[in-house]
């Protein structure tokens, strides 16, 4: 069955047209449960590129979901003005006051009237023979959550606040407050966010615990992720073996929004550019696969994070050990890290012990000491945060030797995995 009746799919809709559910987590009976709950604000909480503003348009509908981003917000009252601008309401009115004298020829009369207009403020003057009439204009502000309350108050639309996190720390505060009182009038508020900063919201304003309706999402399965594939290939009357699908959805990081890019690419690669108008066999070689997720890799550029980390914080003292690696090259404690995360199968957390055992198959002998992993680790952590302080790319939770390297960020993981970074610096290092 076709999705449309005279359209023709095409892979450029992979992300428009192949939203999976998730039984198992029963995201959207949560969400659904939450947006109705009067007086609630919604926290929608997941990690980067887990599909939370997906899930969020295809529960609300996106002609009713008022989409604001928190790096836009300034302030409490900014809030309103791009949810205003979302609604082209206008941002200000225009407060009319008229008076009307007689002139000496006639009885002397006055009188005023006031009147709002969404108009510029203006100021004139006209002169009969008997009155001379006068009106003038003052501009206030009505960028108000009143104004929004008046417009939106019980109705079907929900302001969506993404990445709430991303609100300045000093701003939080007055966001928090703002978003209470919103909804205790009747609109309907999502907030969306990482997991570490899921209580943001609530810690900003201690007055919304026990007001906050906390909706959780996770990182995909291989096993869910290759459901969108096989959804968007059968709509464009294509078929590739399930276990090829797969391929691609381990390589996919758990994000439903990097597996839909692969798929786009594995079309490109392919030679598909439309929907078929009957099924059409397709397959891929390894070699075909290695090309089509380079070529994904390069729309997301961590070339800096990764060539910092690759060389690590200035050496003092006697030079850093170096290794004999498995992939024909040699390096010190941050590139044998470096190559342990990117190790096969694609794993987001990895626990210190884990992390010891990819580091013994990366290194062909001896690999570096316990000592020197852990302040390695520590220090690739804080070079993610210098280099992308406003991003959380990857962390390591320090607990002696049974810490975890947590890869926050799909795409990072990703990148290192299928660039030729790790593979040039390699050969930067080997020239120099």
């Amino acid at each position: 069955m076709r999705l449309f009746a005279t359209d023709v799919f095409t892979p450029n809709q992979f992300p428009e047209y192949t939203y999976i559910e998730r039984p198992k987590e029963d995201l959207e009976g949560k969400l659904r449960r939450a947006l109705a709950t009067p007086n609630v604000i919604t926290s929608l909480s997941g990690p980067s590129k887990s599909g939370k503003t997906v899930l969020a348009k295809k529960m609300v509908g996106v002609e009713h979901l008022i989409h604001v981003f928190g790096a836009e917000i300034t302030s409490g009252a900014a809030l309103w003005e791009r949810v205003l601008n979302w609604m082209d309401a206008p941002s200000s009115v225009t407060e009319q006051t008229s008076e009307s004298r007689a002139n000496k020829f006639g009885g002397e009369v006055s009188g005023k009237g006031s009147i709002f207009v969404a108009e510029a403020a203006g100021k004139g003057t006209a002169e009969t023979t008997g009155t001379k009439s006068t009106t003038s204009g003052v501009t206030r502000s009505d960028n108000s959550l009143a104004h929004v309350v008046r417009d939106i108050a019980n109705s079907d639309y929900v302001v969506f606040l993404d990445d709430f996190h991303y609100i300045p720390a000093d701003v939080q505060e007055d966001v928090a407050r703002q978003l209470k009182a919103a909804g205790e009038k009747g609109i309907k508020i999502c907030t969306a966010t990482v997991p570490h900063r899921a209580d943001n919201v609530v810690r900003s304003n201690p007055e919304l615990r026990g007001r906050l309706a906390q909706v959780d999402t996770t990182f995909w399965s291989a096993q869910e992720l290759s459901e969108i594939a096989k959804a968007g290939f059968a709509k464009l009357q294509v078929s590739i073996p399930p276990a090829k699908l797969m391929d691609i959805a381990r390589e996919a990081c758990g994000s439903p929004q990097l597996m839909q890019r692969i798929c786009l690419d594995v079309c490109f690669n392919l030679g598909i550019e439309k929907e078929f108008d009957t099924l059409k066999n397709f397959d891929f070689t390894p070699q075909q696969l290695s090309m089509i997720l380079q070529q994904s890799s390069t729309h997301s550029d961590f070339g800096t994070m990764v060539a910092n980390m690759h060389q690590g914080p200035k050496e003092r003292g006697s030079e850093r050990r170096v290794h004999d690696l498995i992939d024909g090259t040699t390096g010190d404690v941050y590139r044998v890290i470096l190559l342990a995360l990117a190790f096969d199968p694609p794993v987001m957390e990895v626990p210190y012990s884990s992390l010891m055992s990819r580091i013994e198959k990366v290194c062909k002998g001896d690999g570096p000491s316990a000592s020197s992993i852990v302040q390695a680790c520590r220090q690739i952590a804080k070079i993610a945060l210098r280099i992308a302080p406003k991003e959380r790319v990857l962390e390591w939770d320090d607990q002696e030797l049974t810490g975890t390297m947590s890869v926050v960020d799909p795409y990072f993981l990703f990148y290192l995995r299928r660039s030729r970074k790790l593979d040039a610096l390699a050969n930067k290092h080997a020239a120099s």
